[in-house]
């Protein structure tokens, strides 16, 4: 919460016009995409709030900037935090979210009413029939019925058209089933993804499973309860950040600081070498004066760098 809370301030400061974080606000760190690279929302509270420049905020790195992605949902600013709530299920890779009663999806770029998005009407007799023989020897009938029912309900509600359907279903019976190659294979494997993302999201509703976090190499080392302040100030306007052919704009640089903010501790980093690393970054000490004083702390460092970089989204 310290790390998101440091970075919303100055992306709601960008946002607002307003700086600092009053009372009663808050940020915390949701991975919508399960990417490993949480997204930030944070509330900035305010007397009498408009829902203008206070009330909830949701932001989402996209190419080289963080983007406010609530912005265009009626109403979204002023839901009350207990009304918010994660969907089990995905929609363009990112969970839908329930804002007091209305749920809202990602549309690629932002989330918006999730009732605006086209459905379909679909001929699922096949792939249910699929469905419940491939999940027969796992589950009763009546799980097997409720979860291929559950999963076709969905590829409606997704849009998804009947050669889609069709083509999964075959894929499923594996007979004379050629998988697309060339032009189409980019738009197999998304189709496949949305499948398995529909097939877990039931699984979830259901409370059969959960869904899983994303791998990332973490150190062995509990997280730790420090003051990232002064790291967070120094890291993301440290050249080798900035230039790093991974990130390349300041906001990149930010996301990436707050990734190595959160992994630098599991690797046994304590709050006097995150301030050591700090100075570091500010230029006050060189590599040598930081391994005389941690002959540890780079190598902590640069593992950390190296789980959060290998994880870090294209451009």
């Amino acid at each position: 919460m310290a790390i998101a809370q440091k970075m919303a301030m100055s992306l709601l400061e960008r946002q607002t016009g307003s700086k600092g974080l009053p009372l009663a606000s808050f940020a915390i760190e949701v991975d919508l995409n399960l990417d490993g690279l949480p997204e930030i929302f944070a509330y900035r509270y305010a007397p009498g709030c408009d829902g203008v420049n206070c009330g909830n905020f949701l932001f989402v790195l996209e190419g080289d900037s963080y983007q406010e992605v609530l912005g265009g949902v009626p109403g979204a600013r002023l839901v009350p935090q207990d009304k918010i709530a994660l969907s089990p299920f995905k929609r363009n890779g990112f969970f839908d979210i329930q804002s007091d009663k209305m749920t809202i999806g990602w549309d690629g770029t932002r989330y918006i009413d999730a009732s605006t998005f086209p459905a379909s009407s679909l001929a699922g007799a096949a792939f249910v029939a699929a469905c419940q023989k491939n999940k027969l020897s796992q589950q009763s009938q009546e799980q097997v019925s409720a979860a291929c029912q559950c999963q076709f309900n969905r590829f409606q509600t997704l849009g998804f058209t009947q050669a889609d359907l069709d083509a999964y279903t075959a894929s499923m019976v594996g007979q004379d089933f050629k998988y697309p190659t060339g032009d189409k294979e980019n738009a197999w494997l998304t189709l496949t993804r949305d499948a398995q993302d529909i097939a877990t999201g039931c699984d979830v509703a259901s409370g059969k499973s959960q869904w899983p976090p994303a791998y990332f190499n973490h150190g062995d080392q509990p997280q730790r309860k420090l003051n990232f302040n002064g790291f967070l100030d120094a890291c993301p306007a440290q050249d080798f950040i900035l230039t790093n052919h991974k990130t390349g704009s300041p906001d990149r640089a930010l996301s990436l600081c707050g990734c190595l903010a959160r992994e630098i501790p599991t690797h046994g980093v304590s709050q006097e070498g995150l301030d050591l690393l700090a100075q570091y970054y500010r230029d006050e000490i060189s590599d040598s004066d930081l391994e005389a004083q941690d002959a540890d702390l780079l190598t902590a460092h640069d593992k950390a760098s190296e789980a959060c970089l290998s994880q870090f989204p294209a451009k």
